[in-house]
């Protein structure tokens, strides 16, 4: 750690640069977990209270103790019930799907792990966190939205609009499967960065947030391997399909709104509506005869003290942890076209191999995640002005506070999410002088810590403004401060698409479609499938109505 004043400006500037700044706190903890007596529910409640308090707030803490303290009064809590074994009499049982998952990803659904009743302080606080979020995103995300569908389009334009776009990992997981960016929900939410299946990964898990169903569809290979394909979410028995590659609900042929796997089977030009001139879609109406149910879940989700947990949160507190996969399979398969009655159902593979490698900590996958999360260790202090206790100087990660702030909607005022970046974007000047102070060998790595820091933070402003409907402020961090500055830079691809969006907004639809025919990220063959609307679109609005038979 090393702290430093700079001469111009009223900020000091703490950056992490420890090789394990990429580790998860909760790797620290011990696992030992000493008997509670029996004590009061009053008290009992209290320690959930104050577990879910320090992870609504985690920005505030030193997050290493605080998850001890977590992990500390959650198994406090699970074992000091008072009026009698509360975990023998819960109604859980473990899942039928867990033990048709493969050798590799069923150990870690032993019986044991899952029906322990002590809190595992390696994965099960974190997903706790990261549920956590996922909850606040989801009610931020939604809006004013009140039907299902709607509900579901506005997380699914979150996901796509917050996670640029990537191949790496792919949809098809399997021991085999290279790519190193095997991260965590968590990581992932922090990174702003996702391939398909991590966008399909954080949109299911949103929709479970917000009281909805989704799982994902897979299609059957002849050789009758299994290839995840798509998310559908389950509305009023029908299962209406979000395609996260091309970052778009797959448009009804029967009108505006979401297909359903039903109307794609039947009519084969929805998803033939897909093709482009450089390829046809990978997948069409003849492979939907054989459809395959991945419901999503990972050993967290599956254990006794999670459903245990999730029952006990109310309010404002509660978060779903706990998933039916056998019964949310059952549900998806209703939802499936006829012919499909005796679909198979299976656990996705893709939380389970992501586990596996994190467990394995696979050189590649844990370099990734450091290099990528880095910046969130960066620690900054700024001085405050007013009087009493709002002055003085106040020491924040920014971009870890300016994420965590974003998630739960809190955007505007000195405690906002815009704040924090903007805080996070110190001056050239203030860099240099920086790194001056650095021994020559570390001069680069810290030279390139600040950049992405600055980098991030540009464009998350860009991000929040455009959510905010500030299109104007958008399209400057968007296209002056990130496209046009760095062209080639990490966020240049989905600047450009979000910077569409932000044109359409301002009324200059012709250049978001030169926008979007620009893209070269793998969600291009979207892209140019939402530059085609809009030509159509602004024909349409061109023709006067009354020449329109002529």
């Amino acid at each position: 750690m090393f702290f430093y004043r700079c001469s111009h400006c009223s900020i000091v500037l703490v950056v992490l640069v420890a090789s394990g700044c990429g580790k998860s706190p909760v790797e620290q903890v011990g696992v030992e977990v000493a008997l509670v007596p029996q004590i009061s529910e009053e008290v009992r409640g209290k320690l959930l209270e104050g577990a879910i308090t320090i992870l609504d707030r985690l920005e505030d803490y030193d997050e290493e103790l605080a998850i001890e303290q977590v992990f500390d009064r959650l198994n406090q809590w699970i074992h000091a019930d008072p009026v009698g074994d509360a975990i023998a009499s819960s109604d859980w049982k473990k899942d039928h799907l867990s033990e048709l998952l493969p050798e590799e990803y069923s150990k870690l659904c032993s019986d044991e792990e899952l029906a322990s009743s002590v809190f595992d302080p390696a994965f099960d606080i974190t997903s706790i966190r990261d549920q956590r979020w996922l909850a606040d995103i989801a009610k931020t995300a939604k809006g004013e939205s009140l039907d299902d569908i709607d509900i579901a389009v506005a997380l699914f334009g979150w996901t796509i609009q917050h996670l640029a776009i990537g191949s790496d990992p792919p949809l098809l997981a399997t021991a085999r499967s290279k790519g190193v960016r095997w991260f965590d929900r968590g990581e992932i939410l922090l990174s702003g960065r996702g391939s398909a299946a991590q966008r399909s990964w954080i949109f299911l898990e949103l929709l479970r947030q917000a009281g909805l169903k989704g799982v994902m569809l897979g299609t059957v290979d002849r050789d009758g391997s299994i290839r995840p394909w798509i998310p559908a979410v389950l509305i009023g028995g029908e299962a209406y399909l979000f395609e996260p590659t091309y970052g778009m609900p797959v448009p009804s042929r029967r009108g505006s709104g979401v297909a359903t796997v039903r109307e794609a089977a039947s009519d084969a030009t929805v998803l033939s509506q897909l093709d482009d001139t450089s390829r046809r879609y990978p997948v069409g109406a003849n492979d939907m005869k054989s459809l395959v149910v991945l419901v999503v879940a990972d050993p967290q989700s599956l254990s006794r003290r999670m459903k245990l947990l999730e029952q006990n949160l109310f309010g404002g507190s509660a978060v779903r942890l706990a998933v039916n996969a056998t019964a949310l399979g059952a549900l998806a398969v209703e939802a499936l076209p006829e012919g499909n009655e005796e679909t198979s159902v299976a656990l996705w593979s893709f939380p389970f191999e992501v586990r596996r490698r994190r467990l394995a900590k696979d050189r590649a996958v844990m370099a990734a995640v450091g290099n990528e999360l880095r910046v969130m260790n960066v620690v900054m202090e700024n001085k405050r002005s007013g009087r009493g206790l709002s002055s003085g100087r106040q020491t924040i990660r920014p971009l870890y506070v300016g994420r965590l702030r974003e998630f739960r909607g809190e955007l505007s005022g000195p405690e906002g999410a815009k704040k924090a970046y903007l805080i996070a974007r110190p001056s050239d000047s203030a860099v240099a002088e920086l790194i001056m102070t650095y021994p020559e060998a570390q001069r680069e790595i810290i030279r390139r810590i600040f950049e992405q820091m600055k980098e991030d933070a540009t464009y998350w402003l860009g991000l929040v403004t455009l959510f905010e409907g500030d299109y104007e402020i958008a399209v400057d961090y968007l296209e002056r401060m990130t496209l046009l500055a760095l062209p080639d830079g990490r966020w240049a691809s989905a600047a450009r698409v979000n910077l569409a969006e932000a044109k359409i907004q301002t009324g200059n639809t012709g250049e978001a479609i030169k926008l979007l025919r620009g893209d070269r990220s793998p969600q291009r063959f979207g892209s140019r499938f939402r530059a085609k609307q809009l030509e159509s679109d602004s024909v349409a609005i061109k023709i006067p109505p009354d020449q329109v038979a002529n």
